[in-house]
């Protein structure tokens, strides 16, 4: 059986003021290719299928298209889970229909598996939503105040015959060197305050765990309980990253290969000179741009997207530009407002406030001399 764990697709995501569903679908069609190379038998998504709990329609369709090729045109199962970022109320409707097109997505927990054959046997999937601890309490006792206890409870009833795959949503940590530091720009926490990660060695029974929530791929404990990352790049912190999709080769134990996905446009950091930079070849990509001049330029974004037209954001290295050196105090008591608008008017303009300038300001009632 032949597996591909995607997570954290994050649908409608945007970086600034730029929406990625362009491209979100270039590497979603990338995908369908790799599905049908591969002949993948399922394909498994764990969690974080939207990047909102109210995905805009431009997402919802782009899903939707997405899941109909695998479905309908490839004749592939799917197997999904919700994760923190999404509703399950919106990703529960129409579950009778989907179910009876190979379309398996739970969004509330349920402890029963989903079950296939092949050549080596049964295999059992099951599929854990991202679980709230407050949900976790509702659902399993109203002591629970972690996640690894969370997981404690909802796999107790597994008895790992035959092989079973796990597809969840949490942060599953090796805790005996337990690091805190794994969040990327835009990821969001499980919890508010506290821990939210779980020992990932309730995991260690499973022939294969796909997990979803963090975006880099990397493994925890074991190559078999894996995170697969996010298809593509969403944020700066990732710039320098290759990123994958994890093959699996479910035979009597798991195979994985990782398959590079290809980018339609990068996230790049720029930095130097402000005019050096201007001289650069254009560029589609998403770039941030750390200025190394010593004062402030005006009208640089503008400026820089007339080559950069994705341009995200500009800091300066030197955080001494902010501080201006001519800087003054003025008594604002003995001064109307008119007279502490011309002061600044000189101040910026150095040059004084003419007298038809300050006529209009009286005229059109901007400032009273009496106040």
């Amino acid at each position: 059986m032949r597996l591909l764990h995607l997570s954290d697709l994050h649908l409608g995501k945007n970086i600034g003021s730029y929406f990625l569903i362009e491209e979100q679908g270039f590497a979603l069609a990338e995908i369908i290719k790799i599905i049908k190379e591969e002949d993948v038998d399922i394909v498994m998504i764990a969690g974080d299928i939207f990047d909102t709990i109210i995905p805009s329609a431009e997402a919802m369709d782009l899903y939707s298209n997405f899941i109909e090729e695998i479905v309908f045109d490839l004749g592939k199962k799917v197997l999904a889970v919700s994760g923190n970022h999404d509703s399950s109320k919106r990703l529960d409707i129409n579950k009778r229909f989907y179910r009876s097109n190979n379309y398996y997505l739970v969004s509330e927990y349920d402890k029963d598996p989903i079950s296939f054959e092949d050549d080596f046997g049964k295999v059992n999937f099951y599929l854990i939503p991202f679980i709230s601890i407050n949900k976790a309490k509702t659902i399993f006792d109203s002591s629970i105040d972690n996640f690894t206890d969370v997981y404690k409870y909802a796999l107790e009833a597994i008895d790992y015959r035959d092989r079973n795959v796990l597809i969840t949503h949490c942060y599953a940590s090796n805790m005996s060197s337990f690091d805190k530091e794994v969040y990327d720009e835009g990821q969001k926490p499980l919890t508010i305050g506290g821990t939210d990660a779980m020992d990932a060695s309730l995991f260690e029974g499973f022939d294969y765990v796909a997990l979803g929530h963090l975006h880099r791929a990397h493994y925890v404990l074991d190559p078999k309980i894996r995170y697969s990352g996010t298809f593509m790049k969403y944020s700066f912190d990732e710039e320098n990253l290759t990123k994958t999709v994890s093959l699996v080769d479910l035979k009597d134990k798991a195979e994985i290969r990782k398959i590079e996905i290809p980018f339609l446009r990068d996230f790049v950091t720029k930095r130097g000179m402000f005019e050096e930079i201007l001289k650069e070849e254009k560029s589609e990509d998403y770039i941030k741009f750390i200025l190394e001049d010593s004062y402030i330029h005006e009208n640089a974004m503008a400026r820089l997207k007339e080559k950069f037209p994705r341009a995200v954001s500009i800091t300066y290295a030197n955080k001494a530009v902010f501080e201006r050196e001519d800087s003054y105090d003025v008594d604002i008591d003995d001064k109307n407002l008119l007279e502490l608008f011309a002061e600044f008017y000189h101040f910026k303009m150095d040059e004084d406030l003419k007298q038809k300038d300050t006529q209009l300001i009286q005229r059109i009632g901007l400032c009273d001399q009496e106040d």
